[in-house]
C-alpha cells in the first residue's frame, strides 16, 4: 500500500534557485585542487570545524554562481567521514533556497518527506536537512538566506549535534 501522503496533489514548491551542492570527499586538498586548476572554479573559503563529536574541513569553491561546498572529515568517526564510510564521497546534499525553512520542512513533511533536523536558527541563515532518500540516495537542504551569504560555525555544530543524537549521516 501507497503512503497516503504520495497520494496527495504535489504542492507548488517555492524553490528559487540551488544554492550549493556539499560534496564528501576523502582528501579536501585534492578537492581543492581539481576544482580550481582542472574546473576553473574559484577558492571563496576555507574552513576548519570543531564539535563535540564531529568536525569537518570545508572549502566553498564558487563559478558564475555555481557553488560547491567540499567537505572533509577531521577523524574517523566525524560525520563527514561516516557518510563516505556509508555511502563513498560524492554529494553529502543538495541544498535548495527557500523562502522560508520553516515553511518548506512543513510543506514538504506533508509530500511525506522526512527530516534527520529540525530548523536551525543562525543570524541570517536558517536551514533543515531531509533523509536521505533510499532511491536515489540524496539528501535536501532547505536554506533560507536573510543576509548571511556563507555558512556559519554555529549552524554547522548543531547539524552535527542533530544528526550525530538521530544516528544520521
Amino acid at each position: 500500500m501507497k503512503n497516503v501522503a504520495h497520494q496527495l496533489a504535489p504542492a507548488k514548491s517555492k524553490f528559487h534557485k540551488i544554492d550549493h551542492i556539499a560534496i564528501a570527499v576523502r582528501d579536501l586538498e585534492e578537492g581543492i585542487d581539481f576544482f580550481v586548476n582542472v574546473l576553473g572554479f574559484e577558492l571563496k573559503r576555507k574552513r576548519t570545524i570543531t564539535g563535540q563529536r564531529s568536525g569537518m574541513l570545508s572549502a566553498e569553491i564558487e563559478h558564475n554562481g555555481i557553488k560547491f561546498v567540499l567537505c572533509q572529515g577531521t577523524d574517523p568517526q566525524s560525520q563527514v567521514s561516516r557518510l563516505i564510510d556509508n555511502f563513498g564521497p560524492g554529494v553529502a546534499h543538495i541544498a535548495l533556497a527557500v523562502d522560508s525553512a520553516e515553511a518548506a520542512s512543513q510543506q514538504m513533511a506533508l509530500q511525506g518527506l522526512q527530516f534527520d533536523t529540525s530548523v536551525i536558527h543562525g543570524a541570517g541563515l536558517r536551514q533543515v536537512f531531509s533523509t536521505r532518500d533510499k532511491n536515489s540516495g540524496l539528501s535536501f537542504e532547505f536554506i533560507e538566506r536573510n543576509g548571511e551569504e556563507g555558512f556559519l560555525e554555529e549552524n554547522v555544530n548543531e547539524l552535527f549535534a542533530q544528526l550525530e543524537k538521530s544516528g544520521a549521516y
